[in-house]
């Protein structure tokens, strides 16, 4: 008889091999010095936001309070249900339902507040000092509202648990599913959040003994008996998508900054975007083409590359008063990272057993990858430029003169080197 009380912490372990052989893979020396360049930079722009007089005036508005709330709404979308099915569990575990409701489901509930928990402390760790300089921080104030984002999150979990079987026990909304996930992800907390924020400190005892009620009322009714177990079917159509989507976003994280291999990708057509296809490919070899579709409908590549941009620019723009070295360093290794992130559309596209037999000659295909990667970087300057405006005029040639620089050494020793 198959154990199933014993599959998903053997499942879990395989994982956390699987993680531990990425992470090897992930601190590498590129990202161990990006991670101490980002920190060091978001640990200055966080503490000027905090000590620097300007900010006096922004720090007494009201808003903060609505930024508080919506941080830890946030905070709330971080960690889901890890429960490590694969599809072959559709055959092999058929008429285990019940052990797998009972004891497997359980088992992942566990383990999947664990890490959620540990997303909602960091993030309400982050926000003790906005608190505390928009004068609301009190050690009640806080420990209710790190109260109610644990049990909340547990409470999301055993909702999404719920969902997962084929006759669920909340049939809220059914068939609304973006409805439904505004309801319970936004509007619902949002509004306990505020009134926690917004009572006087001596009163926030009482929302937190309702709250402990209503969050016991909720977790007995999620609760899975003897009997209800007996009751309860898998719905595989759900489960399926839900596991291998939360291992796809993992292997999406580790692929921003090393090569996993194996990592599916899929299309997806944008149609806003068809005018830069028409408007970039005039001129150009049918592989600048090919290269340029599988970038812009590419569901993961384009995605990241846009968030790198992001994030690169927010921090810039944050270091007021930093070192002119350091501006141009974070703008050097969003540049190295955006690069690093477009070598797989080049060796994936090589893969395909059609590419091959075109008569087109190696170096023309390498040609026209990197004539790609050039303009993607002319890009990535000209808006890392104009962010770095905010800090003067010297430094925005700094960071001009070092990305093309930069630029100039991706393009003709490191892109070469790595689809030869």
């Amino acid at each position: 008889m198959m154990k199933i009380n014993e599959l998903f912490m053997q499942r879990f372990v395989r994982a956390q091999n699987i993680n531990i052989k990425y992470l090897k893979l992930l601190f590498n020396d590129h990202f161990v010095v990006f991670l101490l360049i980002a920190f060091g930079a978001s640990i200055l722009g966080y503490q000027q936001l905090i000590s620097s007089p300007q900010f006096t005036l922004i720090w007494q508005s009201s808003w903060w309070q609505l930024f508080d709330v919506l941080w830890l709404i946030i905070g709330l979308q971080m960690g889901t249900l890890v429960t490590y099915f694969k599809p072959a569990d559709r055959l092999y575990l058929l008429s285990n339902d019940y052990l797998i409701a009972k004891s497997y489901m359980k088992r992942s509930i566990g383990v999947s507040a664990v890490f959620a928990s540990v997303w909602q402390i960091t993030f309400m760790i982050l926000l003790v000092p906005v608190l505390w300089q928009t004068h609301v921080f009190s050690f009640w104030r806080v420990g209710t509202l790190l109260l109610f984002t644990l049990s909340y999150k547990l409470l999301l979990l055993l909702l999404l648990r719920d969902s997962l079987f084929l006759k669920s026990c909340v049939n809220i909304l059914k068939g609304h599913n973006r409805i439904k996930y505004v309801l319970f992800n936004g509007i619902v907390p949002g509004t306990i959040m505020t009134l926690i924020l917004q009572l006087p400190s001596d009163f926030t005892w009482i929302i937190a003994c309702l709250w402990v009620i209503v969050a016991y009322a909720c977790g007995f009714f999620f609760y899975i008996n003897d009997k209800k177990a007996g009751q309860l079917a898998l719905d595989w159509s759900k489960i399926l998508p839900q596991a291998i989507g939360h291992e796809q976003r993992v292997l999406h994280f580790y692929a921003t900054f090393a090569e996993v291999p194996n990592q599916q990708r899929t299309i997806k057509r944008r149609q806003y975007l068809d005018f830069m296809i028409r408007k970039l490919t005039k001129h150009h070899p049918v592989m600048y083409r090919l290269y340029l579709i599988r970038l812009i409908r590419d569901t993961e590549v384009l995605p990241l590359l846009v968030r790198l941009e992001l994030v690169g620019a927010v921090v810039m723009y944050a270091l007021m008063g930093a070192p002119i070295w350091l501006i141009a360093t974070i703008a050097a290794m969003t540049m190295y990272l955006i690069i690093f992130q477009m070598i797989p559309i080049y060796s994936n596209t090589k893969q395909k057993l059609w590419t091959q037999l075109l008569p087109i000659d190696e170096k023309a295909k390498q040609k026209s990858f990197q004539q790609l990667a050039k303009q993607v970087m002319f890009m990535t300057t000209i808006l890392l430029a104009m962010v770095s405006l905010s800090h003067g005029w010297l430094t925005a040639i700094v960071v001009t003169i070092v990305m093309c620089t930069i630029g100039i050494f991706l393009n003709k020793l490191y892109i070469p080197k790595k689809i030869k």
